[in-house]
């Protein structure tokens, strides 16, 4: 019996890649059908769900939303009523006397006629024109203003009001615009009036 002879090493390599090969492609085949069924158009799961693009579908809800919605038109403020009655007028207390401005600004005009107006000369300061003091302007409101009773005390009190708070007279020679109501202060008719502005004075 003649010996049988023993593959050589790079046989017994090349035979073992030629196994390997053929198990690789064994396994390759069933995975490429399996892949052809899942992605062939009759797919009864493509029939039954057809792929749709969440991003882009969103996307496309949001542009086509109604503009009104997005950005309201501006609503035109309403007319006001025409019906409304007219505002009440306005009052000014001298002391605890209600007067309309409209009699304030009468008073302060028959005052600036009838007051014993001069010039006065403070040093440094000057010569001021129209002056009437302290004392006379109050004997002049307990003589004219009947509310008052004649009360020296209430015509002070009505002269200070019109002099601090409303601002129609002016104190001369002094820094302020305290009113004291004595023969040797000083003071003007302001023309500018604050609270009233219907009064017009010609001094």
């Amino acid at each position: 019996m003649p010996p049988s002879r023993t593959a050589s090493v790079s046989e017994r390599i090349a035979q073992r890649l030629r196994e390997i090969q053929k198990r690789s492609v064994e396994a390759i085949a069933p995975a490429a059908t399996t892949d052809e069924a899942s992605t062939s158009p009759t797919s009864t799961d493509e029939k039954a769900a057809p792929k749709v693009d969440k991003g882009k579908g969103k996307e496309k809800e949001i542009t086509e939303e109604p503009q009104e919605s997005i950005s309201p038109a501006p609503m035109s403020p309403l007319p006001p009523p025409k019906d409304l009655p007219p505002p009440p007028p306005q009052v000014i207390l001298l002391a605890g006397l209600a007067m309309a401005p409209t009699a304030v600004s009468q008073l302060m005009t028959k005052a600036a006629s009838e007051l014993p107006l001069r010039s006065v000369r403070f040093p440094v300061l000057g010569e001021y024109q129209d002056a009437f003091s302290g004392e006379e302007f109050v004997v002049w409101i307990k003589d004219n203003v009947q509310g008052l009773g004649g009360d020296w005390d209430l015509a002070e009190q009505a002269a200070t009001e019109l002099t601090e708070r409303e601002g129609l007279l002016r104190r001369l020679g002094e820094f302020g615009n305290r009113f004291e109501g004595i023969d040797d202060a000083f003071f003007q008719f302001r023309p500018k009036v604050k609270s009233i502005p219907i009064l017009s004075y010609p001094y």
